[in-house]
């Protein structure tokens, strides 16, 4: 008895899901995420893995909007939910990067007069 692709991919839904619980949990447990954003990424997990058993629970939307296959409307929306991230990684980085300058700029400045602090000392 040949198993179908569709149970191969809800198996490794629900395998993908319940890894990244663990490794939210794990980075919950190290202090690196606060109780709030746990919870969300849990909530996230949980549905994946809810939609990975029961995908047909999507169908009165993907009707709704007109999509053919199940299929398409997870593609158009990871490509938007990857958008979404990407952007939001690029304006933490560039936030972090606009900090860093300031520090190291601040940073230079010091060491600059404390070195001429010490040669006027001498």
């Amino acid at each position: 008895m040949a198993l179908s692709t569709t149970f191969w991919i809800q198996l490794l839904g629900i395998i993908f899901g319940a890894g990244m619980m663990y490794f939210t949990f794990v980075k919950y447990k190290r202090k690196e995420l606060n109780k709030t954003e746990c919870m969300v990424w849990f909530v996230g997990w949980i549905l994946l893995i809810a939609l990975a058993t029961k995908p047909s629970a999507l169908d009165f939307f993907i009707g709704r909007l007109k999509f053919h296959r199940r299929l398409d409307f997870f593609v158009v929306l990871g490509f938007f939910a990857l958008l979404g991230l990407g952007f939001f990684n690029y304006s933490i980085v560039k936030k972090m990067e606009i900090k860093l300058e300031k520090y190291v700029r601040k940073d230079a400045i010091e060491g600059v007069i404390e070195k001429k602090n010490e040669q006027s000392a001498k």
